[in-house]
């Protein structure tokens, strides 16, 4: 799926009840950012000539010309590029609008390189399997077997290769420091990988969770195993036998390549914006940092539509994989259940419209790629789009797919299914909050799960309702714990533990992912108004101390002379009051940059990260103070039981802040 997030969210909230942490946090998310969008408006084109599928260049064209400039006005895109290939040739190709916009240099399909984001994984799984026929790997064997650093037996069963193939290995999401704005800040790949290595949250083999770690480690295999670093071994073997002499696996770019660079853009404000040009970690390069042009991919795509083989006018013959080999890698490695849609050899069942399709989505800020083969049909799409509005063109199943399939595959007629008669009982069974497999557990960016949720809901009708932030779906039960979509193909089960409480969701919408259950406590629900009411009772702080400041200061002497004690414990509430709300202004102002530190974590956040532990630490003392103010009757009933409900609020916050693993320097 889509590893590098490209939507930023905004921070704002309003002032008067806002410095809530919640509302701060919301920031942008690769992956997160790519499910929060709703499917674009169905577009009604001109049908395609006859039968199925796109049999005429001419006509393809003009469905791809109308299509494009739609999408392009809509979504604010400046550049983008389609290839299409069918029966083992180029079928069509073309670029739209701009690779420069600001210099007006026109997208051109042959030269033109864009970032692709995640459907580089292809390219590395393809270097895996290559190695596989030479029998220098082995799908089976504990992945320590051929590295030289120790990935943690953190759990009994080892990780192998075809877990990674699957991502069904355990490893969390990780997205800290991939990229790199200066050749300097670029190390070594085994660095890398050891000072940056995600944490293992689950067994190998119980679920899909999609991790740029599982590519970043096989492309390191590649380069151990064949002794060729990844980008040369990819070159060589991959790149140059296809003669796809616009693609580039090398990080920073060759210089006679990045001349032909797509720029990267974004759009405010009513204008296009130029993203900052970077590198890719050289870790980081085999899980989403290829640069190719839309003809290039073509190539690739009509080599693993032709059985590994591939020829042209200038190559006679060239072959990157074994027939018997693409066959393997085009079948289903893993499904969670044999009724849904599963994961290939590092392909995703995206089959839609009664047809079977694999493929893979990519986002690198601010570029979005979308790789599609239907190997019954001979045919393969790749689109690329190089501006941040692409992103909600290249979700599998929506955007770019949804019209290329509606328009050239009509769906088969699906008849409805009537729910059961009883279920209305049983639907609480299932209700309730989830979280994607693809996050993070152990840094700072847990705390986007705080916008992640996914809820499972009752609408009464006897089926459930799968919201998807802001994409519902409607699902009716045929079987136990298996659904069906009440108007469509896709279906989703549900697993339970050995009490019967489920824990997971399935479903063939999103096979390189599952859901989580969350526990009460652990909602977005719960914690947002836990944040909101302690950072309301913090600001409730400001008017007290005001009236009490002044009141003190027309008071005789007497009330001056407050213990010391009693001194101690307004100066700790104070602070703690303080510090916490400078915690969420700083996240206000530059969390945005921070909570997904692709470029790393900036030194001013680092020092706000910093007001949290501190507080915490001054939120021992006020238990203390707590205590005391009862005990020696510190000020009246009314000020000591305010004293203790803020301290209560800075001990929830502690707890809030640690959860979401922002007490700290956890990145």
């Amino acid at each position: 799926m889509k590893i590098l997030f490209t939507i930023n969210k905004s921070l704002t909230f309003s002032l008067s009840i806002a410095l809530t942490l919640v509302v701060l946090l919301s920031v942008a998310a690769p992956v997160i950012a790519q499910r929060n969008k709703a499917a674009p408006e169905k577009k009604v084109l001109n049908a395609p000539v006859q039968g199925q599928g796109p049999s005429d260049p001419a006509e393809l064209e003009a469905f791809l010309d109308e299509l494009m400039a739609k999408d392009m006005d809509e979504y604010h895109i400046a550049g983008a590029a389609v290839s299409v290939v069918k029966d083992g040739k180029l079928f069509f190709a073309k670029g739209y609008g701009y690779a420069d916009l600001e210099n007006k240099i026109p997208v051109d399909p042959e030269q033109t390189g864009f970032r692709i984001g995640s459907v580089t994984k292809l390219v590395t799984w393809t270097a895996v399997m290559q190695l596989v026929e030479r029998e220098k790997l082995d799908l089976d064997v504990d992945i320590n077997t051929y590295i030289d650093f120790r990935i943690p037996d953190t759990y009994p069963e080892p990780i192998t290769l075809r877990h990674l193939l699957t991502h069904t290995s355990g490893f969390e999401q990780i997205h800290t420091d991939m990229l790199a704005s200066d050749a300097d800040e670029l190390v070594p790949a085994r660095e890398f990988l050891v000072s940056h290595m995600a944490t293992r949250v689950r067994p190998p083999g119980i679920c899909a969770g999609y991790s740029n770690y599982n590519a970043d480690l096989a492309g390191y295999i590649v380069a151990r195993v064949s002794g060729q670093p990844y980008d040369q071994y990819v070159k060589e073997h991959i790149l140059d036998p296809l003669g796809m002499a616009h693609t580039t696996a090398s990080s920073p770019m060759p210089p006679d390549l990045r001349r032909f660079a797509s720029v990267g853009h974004t759009y405010a404000d009513g204008a296009f914006q130029v993203y900052p040009y970077y590198m890719a970690q050289l870790a980081s390069v085999p899980g989403a940092a290829i640069h190719a042009s839309a003809t290039d991919m073509a190539r690739f795509m009509i080599a693993h539509l032709q059985g590994g083989y591939y020829s042209d006018s200038s190559i006679a013959k060239a072959r990157i994989l074994e027939e018997a080999t693409v066959t393997q890698m085009h079948s289903t490695l893993y499904t969670p259940d044999s009724r849904l849609m599963g994961v290939a050899y590092g392909f995703f069942d995206f089959s839609d419209n009664g047809q079977r399709a694999i493929g893979h989505s990519g986002g690198a800020p601010p570029m979005n790629s979308y790789f599609l083969l239907l190997p019954d049909q001979n045919l393969g799409i790749f689109v690329v789009y190089n501006s941040e509005g692409g992103g909600d063109l290249t979700l599998q199943h929506l955007g770019f797919q949804r019209v290329f399939f509606d328009h050239y595959y009509p769906a088969p007629t699906v008849e409805p299914i009537q729910p059961p008669a009883d279920f209305a009982e049983r639907a609480g069974h299932f209700v309730g909050s989830y979280r994607v497999t693809e996050s993070s557990y152990s840094t700072i960016e847990k705390a986007m799960g705080l916008f992640g949720a996914f809820e499972i809901s009752n609408p009464g009708d006897g089926t459930l309702l799968f919201n998807m932030s802001g994409l519902e779906f409607r699902f009716v039960e045929l079987e136990p714990l298996y659904f069906r979509q009440v108007d469509g193909p896709f279906s989703l089960t549900f697993r339970e533990d050995d009490r019967g409480r489920i824990t997971h969701i399935f479903t063939d919408l999103t096979p390189m992912w599952s859901f989580e259950r969350l526990s009460w406590y652990e909602t977005p629900a719960f914690n947002m108004g836990l944040a909101l009411v302690s950072v309301l009772i913090f600001m409730s702080m400001i008017p007290v101390a005001t009236i009490r400041a002044i009141r003190n200061h027309r008071l005789s002497g007497n009330e001056k002379s407050a213990s010391r004690g009693a001194r101690g414990a307004n100066w700790i509430i104070l602070a703690i009051c303080f510090l916490n709300l400078l915690f969420v202004i700083g996240t206000i102002l530059w969390g945005e940059q921070n909570l997904v530190p692709l470029f790393g974590v900036s030194t001013i956040y680092k020092f706000v990260l910093g007001l949290g532990v501190l507080s915490a630490v001054l939120t021992v003392g006020a238990l203390v103070y707590a205590v005391l103010a009862w005990k020696k009757g510190y000020w009246g009933v009314a000020l000591r039981a305010y004293y203790s409900l803020v301290t209560i609020a800075a001990v929830a916050y502690v707890w809030f802040l640690n959860y979401w693993n922002l007490l700290g320097w956890r990145y």
